[in-house]
């Protein structure tokens, strides 16, 4: 009895070993699928593609910085707590934004969107083809909510 209880506890550990090991090897396998993609997408672009790339990036640094100079003391300490998730410190800093803070923000999402979509402008159908892939990927992390269940948003986005 004892002989076929150990057997089990053994073939079990060793299976959930096995799977675990595999799903490391998919995800390495994966993030490199999304490496090579990410640069054949990048030796695609034209200068001026890379160009108005570098600009979006340097222009979500630019945001970020000026409105991080609007924080308060409050603001500050709940961005600075290492104890908070990203999400975390998002959630707690939502609420206390003032009507200043929600337009620079909004201003500045409306001045990326118009970045970006000046950008996808200038795309061959293969770069958009490439860049929806990448898009797409990117999302897929931690788009479903607890448990793999979508969230209520996302089901009526569906």
């Amino acid at each position: 009895m004892k002989y076929i209880v150990t057997c089990m506890i053994l073939f079990l550990g060793i299976s959930t070993i096995k799977a675990q090991s595999e799903e490391i090897t998919d995800r390495r396998e994966d993030r490199k699928q999304r490496r090579e993609l990410r640069k054949e997408f990048n030796e695609s672009l034209s200068e001026d593609q890379k160009e108005q790339l570098e600009y979006q990036r340097e222009l979500h640094k630019e945001h970020r910085k000026s409105f991080r100079a609007t924080y308060n003391e409050e603001q500050l300490a709940i961005v600075e707590n290492e104890d908070l998730s990203r999400k975390g410190k998002h959630k707690a800093l939502k609420p206390i934004l003032s009507d200043d803070q929600k337009a620079l923000k909004e201003s500045q999402k409306k001045e990326m969107k118009e970045a970006k979509s000046k950008f996808e402008a200038t795309l061959t159908k293969e770069q958009q083809e490439k860049y929806e892939k990448i898009k797409r990927r990117k999302g897929k992390r931690g788009k479903k909510g607890r448990k793999g269940r979508h969230t209520e948003k996302e089901q009526n986005d569906d």
